[in-house]
């Protein structure tokens, strides 16, 4: 398709077409929480309550994170398509608004693709000792920096203490254990399996750790467990994630603002996607910001500066193992509030 098209013009297949693609974007424990609602002369970008995480998101910045990576996925795959659109911040916590999608005068090409969109995916397994290049790194920086953050760069040994002080906080809040639980789908069998959540192979586990995971996190066998050292194990085993060489990515702010942190979603969608075009693969762990413990340590560690305060959290790195087998994560389509 060479002519550009306006929300108010393009068929609904293709609407729903591009919506459903830009689904693939990163999200917390792949809730896929962004609510699309259609009105005459724009759309309207929200989340759906029920798929908000609580104690996992307790300021709710994963879930304005989510919110940025689905809008600045849409408005790749809708320049893909010809569809010249542009995002409004507009938040509103009553209404569970975070702005609104546009049409724009003219398209604007984007150098991320579809393919990139549909190929990307995160890697929570071991990691080789090969190093990223520092070219690739310092076109991060810039990236960052043109859309008004700034990255730290923080070698993954230094990290490392943070990371297992804040899995440990993560693995001993029951509530956090439940919602990780809710919203697992440890065997082929779940009924969302292939719709949402976080599935086996996505966590890079074994029949043998899954099983363990769904014993553990039951709650009876938690709140038993648990004055018996069942965190400190969680933490151990969790702490794999944390070994070996390369660095961590921390994406700063200066604003305390939702609509920071919503662009912040959109960078770090850009910047993932750039990296996974260099076979370069992300862990986020958004736990060592929200661990009430660990980030202020992190921000000391960052050399945060001006007020800056640490938004995501990501290691970088290539895969000890062929990721390819592993499937994409699910997608959940939905056919609420499409115009007729």
């Amino acid at each position: 398709m060479t002519e550009t098209e306006s929300a108010s013009t393009y068929p609904l297949a293709r609407l729903r077409e591009v919506a459903v693609t830009a689904a693939r974007a990163a999200n917390a424990h792949n809730t896929q929480p962004w609510d699309l609602r259609y009105r005459p002369d724009h759309i309207e970008v929200g989340w759906r309550t029920e798929y908000a995480l609580g104690p996992s998101d307790p300021s709710h910045r994963d879930l304005r994170l989510s919110l940025g990576t689905y809008i600045e996925t849409l408005l790749i795959c809708a320049a893909e398509a010809g569809i010249a659109l542009r995002f409004e911040p507009d938040h509103d916590t009553t209404a569970a608004r975070v702005g609104r999608i546009v049409p724009d005068a003219w398209l604007e090409p984007s150098t991320r693709s579809v393919a990139d969109v549909e190929a990307r995916r995160v890697w929570r397994g071991s990691w080789t000792p090969e190093q990223v290049p520092r070219p690739t790194i310092d076109r991060s920086l810039e990236t960052a920096e043109t859309a008004g953050f700034r990255v730290a760069v923080v070698p993954t040994d230094a990290a490392r203490p943070l990371l297992v002080r804040a899995y440990h906080w993560f693995f001993g809040d029951a509530g956090i254990a439940a919602e990780l639980l809710a919203w697992a789908r440890l065997s082929p069998r779940h009924p969302d399996y292939r719709r949402d959540g976080l599935n086996d192979v996505m966590l890079v586990l074994s029949k043998a750790e899954a099983a363990a995971m769904r014993m553990f996190f039951a709650p009876v066998v938690y709140r038993a467990l648990r004055p018996l050292g069942l965190v400190r194990l969680l933490t151990v085993l969790s702490s794999s994630a944390t070994s070996g060489d390369g660095v961590v990515m921390v994406v700063l702010g200066k604003e305390d603002d939702p609509a920071s942190e919503v662009e912040a979603g959109r960078l770090v969608t850009r910047l993932w996607l750039d990296l996974f075009r260099e076979g370069i693969y992300v862990h986020p762990q958004s736990h060592v910001i929200d661990c009430p413990d660990t980030v202020d340590d992190l921000t000391r560690l960052c050399g945060a500066r001006d007020g800056e305060r640490p938004l995501v959290f990501f290691r970088v790195g290539y895969p000890a193992t062929d990721p390819s087998g592993r499937p994409r994560h699910p997608r959940r389509e939905r056919t609420e509030d499409m115009p007729s």
